[in-house]
Formats: structure tokens, C-alpha cells, sequence
């Protein structure tokens, strides 16, 4: 059986849906299965042993020409795989049409109100998306996300009394003000003798280098700058070291997958959607 899976979104996103992947192999064995996502996606997945394929797609409209012609590639590469199977996980205007002009065999339609599985927590994202394409019936349902890291190409140069800490986020709201993220880094360091290993966030350098240089430099507390790039080396670091603190959820998922301890200041997100089973995190 071929299957195809649009996943298109953010980080995140791709991450919470990681899940279903896993459960449609342990449903169809033998099956094939393709995902389209963005950019971002690749990243997330390109290690994943659940996947046969991952089409990439361009949704960037600042070269528009550029844009249209990555959405009608992506249109005839679903066409000419044949799928058997279509699942829409993203389930925005874009991809019902891909859905729409699939030819795919049989095309599972997002169901709304459905309550089959009787989730402890129906609300998280998860949870919702198994209810959503409920026609395909699943047992034993682990929502816990996966990232497979690839050790060939990180090493790992971490002080063993160190944590990861993450002051970035996509969303400017959820981001905790210097000062609070200090008196947190100053208890621990005090308190555990524990320092802080700083992610570089993309775009978001400055949060790094104005942190070090305005609140750990000048009362001489030690820290690591750690100019991670890849989510493979992100990951890697999550996984060698003692926890996490990050206002961010896109990297919280990311220690769930990897079974990293967490604590996250939601300031936007409700921690309803996103809280996994119980597992070794502080959320």
C-alpha cells in the first residue's frame, strides 16, 4: 500500500503529527509511505525509518513565480505516485485541494465531534488528529513524538553539570524577559551548581549574545554558547544533557521526542494541547 501524508506546518507541528507515522506502519507493515511537509519538515523527518519519501514543498510567497511552480510540481508528484492512501494532517485551504486533485484511492476525511477513542485529554493536538481521521481504527495509541537522530554527525562536548536553556521562540509573546530567565539561571547556579548551555536560535541571535553579555558576564556566571545550527545537533545536545528550560514549544516537543526533562513558561499556549502521558518531564 502507498500512503501519502501532507504535513506541511511548523517544527512543532511536524513533530506532534510524528506519531501517526509511527502508527500507520505498525497498522500497514508493508506499506510505503510518502509525506509532503516544508522546508522546516525535511529537517524534522529525514531520519524517521517510517518513511519511504518526503516531498518537500516551497510555500514561501516572496518569489510568487517560484511558489506557483512548487505547488503545481508537488500537485503531479502526488498524481504520479498513485497513492493508495491520502491522510491530510494539516487540513488547510492548500492542502484539501492537493487532497481534492490527489486521485488518490481512498482519501480519509477529517471527521469533527468524533469521540472513539475516549482520550484522557481530548484536547491534546494529538489526541485530536487521531479522532480526526478515527475511519482508520488504531490500537494501542502512543502519542509521544520521535525524532532519530543521526550520531554520525554530532559529537557531544557538553559539561556534564550543564542545562540547556532556550530564550527564543517563533512567537515573540511567548518569550520570557531577560530578567526573569536570569533569576531563574542565577537560583540553579547558586542553589545546583548548575550552568546553562544557551541555544543560538535562528534569527534570534541577539537574544543569545545580549543574555551572556548583560546578565551572565557581569556577575561571572559560568555558561556554555553553544552555535548549534541543525535540529540534529539540537536534538543531539537534548539528549546529553539534564533538562531543558525553553519558552518555546517547538523545542519542548523536540525534548519530548528525545525523553529529555522540561521546563517550559507557557505564557501563550495552553499546556492542555500539548502535555504528553506522564514520562521523565517537568512541564
Amino acid at each position: 500500500m502507498k500512503i501519502c501524508v501532507i504535513m506541511l506546518g511548523l517544527f512543532g507541528d511536524v513533530l506532534l503529527r510524528t506519531p501517526i507515522l509511527r502508527a500507520l506502519k505498525t497498522k500497514f507493515p508493508d506499506s510505503k509511505i510518502t509525506v509532503i511537509v516544508d522546508k522546516i519538515g525535511y529537517e524534522v523527518l529525514k531520519n524517521n525509518p517510517n518513511i519511504e519519501k518526503i516531498i518537500t514543498m516551497d510555500r514561501n510567497r516572496s518569489n510568487y513565480l517560484k511558489y506557483i511552480i512548487s505547488k503545481i510540481s508537488t500537485q503531479f508528484k502526488i498524481i504520479l505516485n498513485k497513492f493508495d492512501l491520502l491522510i491530510d494532517l494539516y487540513d488547510g485551504s492548500s492542502s484539501k485541494m492537493m487532497a481534492k486533485f490527489s486521485f488518490a484511492r481512498w482519501i480519509i476525511k477529517n471527521k469533527t465531534n468524533s469521540n472513539l477513542y475516549s482520550f484522557q485529554n481530548r484536547f491534546h493536538l494529538t489526541n485530536q488528529l487521531f479522532e480526526k481521521i478515527s475511519e482508520i481504527k488504531f490500537h494501542d495509541i502512543d502519542i509521544s513524538p520521535e525524532f532519530f537522530i543521526d550520531h554520525k554527525a554530532t559529537k557531544c562536548d557538553l559539561d556534564k553539570n550543564s542545562y540547556i536553556l532556550s530564550l527564543g521562540s517563533g512567537d515573540l509573546e511567548k518569550i520570557l524577559s531577560f530578567e526573569k530567565n536570569f533569576k531563574l539561571v542565577e537560583y540553579i547556579y547558586n542553589k545546583f551548581n548548575l550552568i546553562p548551555a544557551i541555544v543560538q536560535n535562528p534569527k534570534q541571535e541577539f537574544l543569545q549574545n545580549d543574555f551572556i553579555n548583560n546578565f551572565l558576564a557581569p556577575k561571572g556566571i559560568k555558561h556554555i554558547k553553544l552555535n548549534a545550527k541543525s535540529i540534529n545537533e539540537i536534538a543531539f545536545y537534548l539528549k546529553n544533557t539534564n533538562f531543558l528550560i525553553s519558552p518555546d514549544t517547538g523545542i519542548l516537543h523536540l525534548a519530548f521526542a528525545v525523553k529529555t526533562p522540561s521546563f517550559c513558561v507557557f505564557t501563550k499556549t495552553h499546556p492542555i494541547l500539548i502535555t504528553p502521558p506522564p514520562i521523565a518531564s517537568l512541564v
